[in-house]
């Protein structure tokens, strides 16, 4: 029989043992779990539903007696028992009914039965109206409630007693499985060693000899099984390792002649290697003696002699000896002649050790050049906000005299248009020019730094009180006074925030470079707010104020989302035939909290953050959709904001629009401004072009209010130009009309229509009808009204004399306040007048 034979029948019978000693531990694991888990579900379960069901009559009892003396105190209040009573006992019986269904014995069944049925009277009793029965009630119930706790634990009780013996039991039929199993295990190796292990025991004792160079053994295979294949290999191995040492030992009497030819050519390859190296190199032996160096070494601290002790070891240039350290060490060294050498020390195994000199004095360089920058403005050479809030936080970190410390943000006025009309190369000539200036107001102690784009800020340490608002008028005449630019003189102005820290209590609040900037940067918003050229000092109430954007800003970002905007729209009134022939749509946020929400406010806003492009596109697919409800011969009039132009999908946005109301795009009238035109002169012509071919039509709004200029009405022809408001309301005056009379005139010779805006009296209608113009909007027709108004303004001005329109403003409803339009675009003039 083979051993693998007899291994085999002795796993198969230790398994056999094993599968049953697991049955049987199984099976009485198995029934002890099965009573654990009844006790879990009908004993533990059960008393926990049973708990909340009386926790539940503890609270209704409660807030029964606190109503009854809420009633006593104030008789006038109504008793809340019924309704109490209503809501607790559903969700009493509710956890009743589950512990009813766990119920263990026939007592507790019927125990809680009756406690069921009496809860289930109270629910349905009268007498819940009155309190004291109702208490007396509930205090009888809960003496049951204890009563069925009670028999729960009993039942609880018993049904663990029975667990403890059958674990009892258990115990003791494993442990004498287990005894049987051990015995049987035993006998079974016992039987296997015998047959097994003399065998193999032979067959080590001449491996062993085998491995100890003896190769004379006498070998004697007998049987045919795993043993006798055993020996019989093992004789083979001895007979062939005999013959591989003897045909080692051959070779390695032809290599040892060729041995020394490879070490000459190896260490040629070494000394290549060692003296092509970027670092120098020394190596000393154990007995702290040179025995290595390149041409490097020698290059930088010139020739050695092989030999010489580490301790003689002096270098030129002033690096003084060798390092004798028994560890690795990494340092740098300075030298007389401004090079810097970096030193490695590495010991190496047997004693001795390894040195490498770099010269890392370009690198060096090149590191302090880059700390440089990273705190300095590549473009003027002042600190950067990185070393200017360094500088704060150290200046707040000494601790604070009695003196002051203030911080000055800077912001230049007009500096866009800088960049914008005569190029990015000259603004950045401005910008090194500013820091100029501001270096020659500024004292030696105080830090000058720009922060980014046309910011600046100042830091004065130990001021006296004033010298912060000097030093502001200072700058202010300073950076308004004209820079001569590359043949161009430029004028510019600056506005200023101030935040100062003193004695006062401002100092245990401005205690942090953040608080400091954030402080300053607010005063700065004043003081831009104001029209700029001037300096403002923090206030705490600048703080209220930007906190006030900023929740008016989260309104406006959900305002679309919660459907909060509508569209109120403004007849174009043809006095000529006395028709509307169109409408402008206007945009109004109507929020709940705030009310009418004034369009000059949340306009600009919307176009600050970015949200003025998804209102932009809500607006034009909102009018389309009402403006083909309409008369086939009424257009629509929608403001574009800059912003809209500027990611390229409008053309596909104003398609889309026409083509979900199923408007012809004659009927639609896109309005721009003449700032468009100033942001990308190529890009929004191509855009202007490819809203033409859609059909649209495309008029310029609030003509000669910005930035007028006759080439863009050559570069693009427009359908329409619009006369801006401000004109109309002072044709009184000779020079307004001369002005009206000449976009008149011009848009004749172009070939446009002209319309004028923000029409409210008679008289103003009358001087436009003289000099020509008979297209018109404005109070004198109608205020902006709600959609659902339109066809009562188209029915009621075409019913109206066609020189002497009705004023129709009393049919249709008035916005809650009277405050000015402003349409869905960017005025970039300053202080554009608003609309009617």
């Amino acid at each position: 029989m083979s051993i693998r034979f007899k291994i085999l029948i002795g796993c198969l019978s230790l398994t056999l043992v094993t599968v049953l000693l697991g049955g049987f531990t199984q099976y009485s694991q198995r029934e002890v779990g099965s009573l654990g888990m009844r006790i879990y579900d009908q004993a533990l379960l059960a008393a926990s539903y049973l708990r909340a069901s009386q926790n539940g009559l503890i609270v209704m009892r409660a807030e029964v007696a606190q109503s009854e003396i809420r009633r006593q105190l104030n008789p006038a209040v109504a008793s809340e028992a019924r309704r109490i009573v209503t809501d607790a006992v559903p969700a009493i019986l509710e956890d009743l009914w589950v512990a009813q269904d766990r119920v263990m014995s026939p007592e507790g069944k019927e125990a809680i039965a009756r406690l069921v049925e009496r809860i289930e009277q109270i629910g349905r009793a009268d007498n819940a109206s009155q309190p004291s029965v109702l208490l007396s009630s509930l205090e009888k119930i809960q003496s049951d409630f204890d009563t069925v706790v009670e028999i729960y634990a009993g039942d609880g009780f018993r049904y663990r007693r029975n667990v403890e013996q059958l674990i009892s039991l258990s115990l003791q039929r494993t442990w004498i499985a287990i005894a049987l199993s051990v015995v049987i295990g035993l006998l079974i190796t016992v039987l296997l060693g015998r047959s097994i292990v003399p065998a193999v025991r032979n067959a080590v004792n001449i491996a062993k000899s085998i491995a100890k160079g003896q190769l004379d053994n006498e070998i004697v295979a007998r049987g045919r099984d795993e043993t006798g294949q055993l020996l019989m290999a093992l004789a083979v191995m001895q007979s062939s390792i005999s013959e591989h040492i003897a045909r080692i030992n051959g070779l390695m009497a032809e290599q040892a002649s060729s041995h020394a030819g490879q070490l000459s050519l190896q260490n040629f390859r070494f000394e290549g290697a060692l003296n092509n190296m970027t670092q120098g190199l020394c190596m000393f032996d154990a007995n702290h003696q040179l025995v290595v160096y390149n041409r490097r070494f020698t290059d930088m601290f010139g020739t050695p002699a092989l030999g010489t002790p580490a301790k003689d070891m002096h270098l030129d240039n002033g690096l003084v000896r060798v390092p004798e350290l028994e560890e690795g060490a990494s340092f740098s060294h300075e030298l007389p002649d401004g090079r810097v050498i970096a030193v490695s020390h590495q010991p190496i195994d047997g004693g001795g050790w390894v040195a490498t000199y770099e010269d890392i004095t370009e690198r060096r360089q090149a590191e302090a050049k880059l700390i440089y920058m990273a705190r300095h403005d590549t473009l003027t050479g002042l600190p950067n906000r990185v070393l200017f809030r360094e500088s704060i936080d150290q200046i707040l970190s000494l601790g604070r005299s009695r003196k002051q410390l203030a911080v000055l943000c800077l912001d230049l006025d007009s500096f866009k248009n800088v960049n914008d009309t005569l190029g990015h190369p000259i603004g950045d000539d401005l910008l090194r020019a500013v820091a100029e200036r501001l270096v020659a107001c500024t004292r030696d102690t105080d830090l000058v730094a720009r922060l980014g784009g046309d910011e600046f800020a100042i830091v004065q340490a130990d001021t006296q009180p004033g010298d912060a608002a000097i030093l502001a008028q200072r700058v202010v005449e300073a950076l308004s006074a004209p820079f001569e630019i590359a043949g161009e003189q430029i004028i510019i102005g600056v506005s200023i925030g101030i935040a100062v820290i003193g004695d006062g209590a401002e100092a245990e609040v401005l205690d942090s470079a953040d608080t400091l900037l954030k402080s300053a940067d607010l005063a700065l918003y004043r003081a831009k707010g104001e029209g700029g050229g001037t300096y403002r000092f923090f206030a705490a109430e600048m703080d209220a104020l930007i906190q006030a954007r900023r929740n008016l800003e989260l309104d406006l970002r959900a305002a679309l989302e919660r459907d909060q905007f509508e569209l109120f729209y403004q007849p174009l009134v043809d006095t000529e035939s006395g028709e509307v022939s169109g409408f402008e749509a206007l945009l109004r946020w109507r929020h709940p909290v705030r009310g009418m929400v004034s369009p000059a406010d949340f306009i600009p806003l919307a176009e600050q953050i970015g949200v003025i492009r998804s209102i932009g596109l809500w607006v034009l697919r909102t009018a389309c959709a009402q403006a083909a409800k309409w008369p086939d011969h009424i257009g629509i009039a929608v403001n574009l904001s800059p912003v809209q132009f500027r990611h390229g999908a409008l053309v596909a946005e104003v398609r889309g629009a026409l083509e979900s109301a199923g408007l012809r795009p004659d009927r639609l009238e896109l309005e721009i401004t003449e700032s468009l035109l100033l942001q990308d002169d190529a890009s929004v012509l191509t855009t202007l072009h490819d809203l033409k071919k859609l059909g649209v039509s495309i008029s310029m709004d609030d003509f000669g209010t910005g930035y007028s200029s006759l080439s863009y009405l050559r570069k693009f022809p427009f359908d329409k130009i619009k006369i801006d408001q401000s004109f109309v309301r002072g044709l009184q005056e000779a020079d307004n009309v001369a002005i009206v009379r000449a976009v008149i005139n011009l848009g004749e010779a172009l070939g446009m229509s002209v319309i004028a805006e923000g029409v409210e009296t008679g008289e103003q209608l009358a001087i436009l009808q003289s000099e020509g113009c008979w297209n018109v909007q404005g109070y004198y027709f109608s205020r902006p009204a709600p959609s659902n108004c339109t066809m009562d303004l188209i029915l009621s001005i075409g019913a109206s004399s066609p020189r002497r329109l009705k004023l129709v403003s009393d049919l249709t409803p008035l916005a809650p306040t009277a405050e000015p339009d402003v349409h869905i675009k960017a005025k970039s003039r300053r202080r554009a007048p608003a609309k009617s």
